[in-house]
């Protein structure tokens, strides 16, 4: 009877195990597009992206997936236990010493052991491969926020360039109704007026094509922070005008802090030495393997006598040697080997792409810069100018064509300022991601400290 009471408590401490907890249903129900509040600030772009893109969302269901592979490997090396319940029950006993039914209950607890290695090498890999994922993680976090801050200084410029162009017709449709007033006083000729009608007709295809461009540059942001294309947030902002004190750093200085930082770098070499572990434990295939494992059971019918329940236990040893596996172990080898390659290769481009973006990054800062520099008075002289074209146009002291170059060249000074403002800011968050730093942080002005 004790044996009996002994048994129920093993039977019952291997049913408490949670064994179906693993397959848990995963097919829930689909994502609905969360609706955008009332207004948007480059900050909160970049926090919602952070959390609700869906790239990102992706990079955390892969760092879940590789940690669950080092759990594998981790609990593969634990002991497993099984429980075997078995009735038979025959016409005639095959044996004397059987009877016709028979209750076999038996738990069986076994434990293999690597000694030469293979598993320290499994989880070393796997445990790289978790460094890859997080890795990868935070470019796409980088590459992300790169891409909020673009788009939505893009629609800074469209939501500057439609005001500009809209500037520009309402002053063209002032200076046509003038002109008009003028030609039916007979104060000037009707020349004037037809290039007036000209000047503002070719004035409105701008302005036109700057809102369908804030239109559909306002979906493409939405979408990627994962809100519902069809909201009308209102955005809050303006080009920042501090990137000019930032400093530039030099080429040499710039690849130290990016070789730092860089997560596809660090993602490479973590990918390097997964495969360097990986084909270490390829190597052990053919290492003798320990194996233990220790039983109990319960029977009744198959030992004698053959009316009582017997208990009996037994401890097993044993040593595997695979000497042989007909060139399985050699063809995964060769895999380790191949994929191996293929990650030292890989880690080689992350570098050369690192150099070559650092170069073209550092270009398009100073290129941007320059030009900005370059029109930092621009929009006011030709605001003067204007307004002397206009008076001397009233005047009769200038033509209409004087007029209408000056207009022309007020909104093309105005459409270069926004331009170069917003190039610059742009040129500035892509040599931050080039870095490896998160853009819109302006943490290069602290670039002397080149750690994470």
């Amino acid at each position: 009877m004790k044996n009996k009471t002994a048994f129920t408590v093993i039977l019952f401490f291997l049913l408490s195990f949670p064994v179906g907890s693993a397959y848990s249903d995963v097919s829930g129900e689909s994502s609905t597009l969360k609706s955008a509040p009332d207004s948007l600030t480059l900050e909160d772009c970049i926090s919602i992206a952070l959390s609700g893109n869906r790239l990102i969302q992706q990079s955390k269901a892969k760092i879940s997936a590789v940690r669950a592979k080092k759990d594998q490997v981790i609990k593969s090396q634990l002991p497993l236990a099984s429980l075997q319940l078995q009735k038979n029950k025959n016409h005639e006993a095959m044996s004397p010493f059987l009877a016709t039914e028979q209750n076999i209950s038996k738990v069986v607890v076994s434990q293999s052991m690597h000694p030469f290695g293979r598993f320290k090498s499994q989880k070393r890999a796997a445990q790289s491969n978790i460094t890859a994922a997080d890795e990868e993680k935070r470019k796409t976090e980088i590459e992300i926020t790169f891409q909020t801050v673009k788009t939505f200084y893009d629609l800074l410029l469209a939501r500057h360039l439609e005001e500009v162009a809209s500037e520009s017709v309402a002053q063209l449709e002032r200076h046509r109704n003038n002109t008009a007033a003028m030609v039916e006083a007979g104060a000037t000729p009707r020349f004037d007026l037809l290039r007036a009608e000209v000047q503002l007709s070719s004035a409105k295809p701008s302005l036109i094509k700057a809102q369908h461009v804030r239109k559909s540059g306002l979906a493409d942001l939405l979408n990627l922070l994962g809100i519902d294309p069809s909201s009308k947030p209102e955005l809050i902002g303006s080009f920042p005008v501090n990137v000019l004190d930032i400093p530039i750093p030099d080429e040499e200085k710039a690849l130290d802090i990016a070789l730092n930082n860089r997560p596809d770098v660090a993602a490479s070499k973590a990918s390097v030495e997964a495969g360097k572990q990986q084909l270490s434990a390829v190597k052990q295939t053919l290492q003798p393997t320990l194996q233990l494992s220790g039983s109990y059971e319960d029977t009744k019918g198959s030992r004698m006598p053959v009316g009582e329940y017997k208990q009996n236990w037994g401890i097993q040893a044993g040593l595997i040697y695979p000497f042989m596996d007909s060139g399985l172990s050699a063809a995964q080898a060769r895999e380790a080997r191949a994929n191996l390659q293929v990650a030292l290769l890989g880690y080689e481009n992350a570098v050369s792409n690192l150099r070559a973006d650092i170069r073209k990054a550092i270009s398009s800062v100073v290129e941007a810069r320059e030009t900005l520099l370059s029109q930092q008075k621009n929009v006011e002289q030709a605001q003067e100018a204007l307004a002397i074209a206009d008076k001397a146009y009233e005047a009769g002291t200038k033509t209409v064509l004087d007029f209408l170059d000056a207009q022309l060249a007020l909104t093309q000074a105005k459409t270069l300022r926004f331009q170069g403002l917003r190039d610059h800011a742009v040129a500035i968050a892509q040599l931050e991601r080039s870095l490896g730093l998160m853009p819109c942080t302006f943490a290069m002005q602290n670039f002397e400290s080149s750690g994470k």
